[in-house]
């Protein structure tokens, strides 16, 4: 019998992170967009409020695509995405940095999950609310048992 599961990882909202592109590399709508603020954007609800997310409205049975090879007990994939938080926690520009590295179901799920999310709330930096580039994983894994 195979089983699905969706594994999250990096305690989800933890793996936010920024990337390497240095903070005056990028504007949106004349806003420089940060990626090292004093308080990092965040899901209502914190971590747990993501995870939560997360876990109900992935399709966790998309693992089933990654095949498992002969004798293998477990395989999985990881989605890595990029978006940003304006000023009002809109979430836009959603993308997948590894999209060749992984199943085009994954990727379309992955992003697809983020873009429909809630509003979050804004990054601050300065006393102000900004824009802010985030990073997230979602991680798929198929097990036989």
């Amino acid at each position: 019998m195979i089983k699905t599961t969706l594994t999250l990882i990096a305690i989800l909202f933890i793996s936010l992170k920024s990337i390497s592109q240095t903070p005056d590399s990028l504007t949106l709508n004349g806003d420089k967009i940060f990626y090292k603020v004093e308080r990092e954007a965040m899901f209502p609800g914190g971590p747990e409020g993501w995870r939560k997310y997360l876990e109900g409205n992935l399709n966790a049975n998309l693992a089933r695509v990654i095949k498992l090879k002969r004798n293998e007990k477990m395989a999985q994939q990881t989605a890595k995405l990029q978006f940003i938080v304006d000023k009002q926690g809109n979430i836009s520009n959603v993308t997948c940095v590894n999209a060749n590295e992984i199943h085009p179901k994954l990727v379309k799920e992955a992003i697809r999950v983020i873009q429909e999310g809630p509003r979050w709330i804004p990054a601050w930096q300065n006393g102000k609310d900004v824009i802010y580039q985030a990073i997230q994983y979602i991680t798929w894994q198929n097990t036989s048992e």
